[in-house]
């Protein structure tokens, strides 16, 4: 736990739920408290690792229920928001938001039906993933035209989080991501918005920021969006 909450009316205590890792997290990470400017309440699920949770196929009903289980105790700790430290589990969304009261933001990809209705039906959204091989049609809400790219296998940032490392190298890391940008833009020249799909890549966020004229949004902006839907 970081942060002890703090249960005044109209105060935020983001409850996360975190994979089952120990890779860095700089500030800008959903798993760095410092990246927040109110309390947060972390709770760490055993067994839910990267590989079990990065995949094309649905999860296993065990894992499902680790989840739940695991949200209705941060509702219970005096989280007001409850989040997730894995894009990939927005498939999750609607079963966690069932099971507890509070709000359910599970992944920056919960933000594409409303970027949809602001750009139009036929825009093309950009989706800066950790994995785009794995990344399915059934991790994202909506239709509409997407353009999807990934970090590479072989990259420090891809192999720390993969491999569950002890020992991060921002500077190759960032690099990693504005290589994978300049493959997304490469792509689609035009394109108007970016979603960090993956919670470890907003620490680079300013970087990315530097490669084109687009909008991005992240899990920060995700969660801000839920609790102020008229500002997007």
């Amino acid at each position: 736990m970081s942060g002890l909450p703090n249960n005044a009316p109209g105060r935020t205590v983001l409850g996360v739920l975190m994979l089952d890792t120990n890779f860095p997290r700089p500030v800008g990470d959903i798993g760095n408290p410092a990246s927040f400017d109110h309390p947060v309440i972390y709770r760490r699920l055993p067994g839910a690792v990267v590989s079990r949770v990065v995949t094309d196929q649905p999860l296993r009903e065990d894992l499902v229920e680790l989840f739940v289980d695991h949200a209705a105790a941060l509702e219970a700790a005096g989280a007001t928001v409850i989040s997730t430290s894995c894009g990939f589990l927005f498939p999750l969304q609607e079963r966690l938001q069932a099971a507890v009261g509070v709000p359910v933001v599970t992944s920056a990809l919960c933000m594409l039906p409303a970027l949809r209705e602001r750009l139009g039906a036929d825009t093309p959204i950009g989706i800066l993933t950790f994995d785009a091989d794995r990344l399915s049609p059934h991790h994202m809400p909506g239709n509409g035209p997407v353009v999807i790219e990934g970090l590479k296998p072989s990259d420090h940032l891809y192999r720390v989080i993969a491999d569950d490392l002890a020992q991060l190298d921002q500077t190759e890391a960032s690099s990693n991501v504005v290589d994978a940008v300049n493959r997304l833009v490469s792509r689609e020249p035009g394109l108007q918005t970016v979603v960090l799909e993956c919670t470890n890549l907003p620490p680079y966020r300013h970087k990315v920021m530097k490669k084109g004229s687009f909008s991005i949004f992240d899990i920060h902006d995700a969660i801000k969006y839920l609790k102020n839907t008229d500002k997007l």
